[in-house]
């Protein structure tokens, strides 16, 4: 995909060139994307949501946390902070939120494990265990490495 579409990517990792960028107005493009996630979601497919958005994180192919930070913040999806120590992703004021009973953040945890592929060559699950959509002030995704 990465031969498919070099401009996007250039675009998506230079702040200046994103700025000018021709693109979907971002009310249309948010209406649109959380439409599909909400059906998605209606058909039981929150693993399918995942693994879009680990695709999408490896497409994106951050070489370091701080440059996946810098593209979320970019994309407008919110900010990041990562502490690996404790092996948490703290998440505030994620792209999309929806009064539930549960997380739905499935797309951003699976964009986050996709682009820590990409940074560390190990395959993880990530987990979003705390969701602004129930209430709380942050999200919280757990990142587990395994072999």
């Amino acid at each position: 995909m990465e031969k498919v579409f070099p401009e996007i990517l250039e675009v998506i990792r230079d702040e200046n060139k994103l700025k000018n960028a021709k693109k979907i107005p971002i009310p249309y493009f948010g209406l649109m994307a959380i439409e599909l996630i909400d059906t998605v979601k209606e058909l039981n497919s929150e693993i399918s949501l995942y693994e879009i958005g680990y695709k999408f994180g490896k497409l994106m192919s951050p070489n370091s946390l701080e440059e996946l930070v810098k593209l979320f913040r970019l994309m407008n999806f919110g900010e990041l902070k990562i502490d690996l120590e404790r092996r948490v992703i703290e998440h505030y004021s994620p792209p999309y939120n929806k009064k539930c009973s549960e997380p739905i953040h499935d797309f951003i945890a699976g964009i986050l494990a996709g682009a820590l592929k990409n940074i560390f060559s190990k395959n993880n699950v990530v987990k979003e265990i705390k969701c602004t959509s129930i209430g709380e002030e942050k999200c919280v995704y757990e990142i587990l490495f395994f072999e």
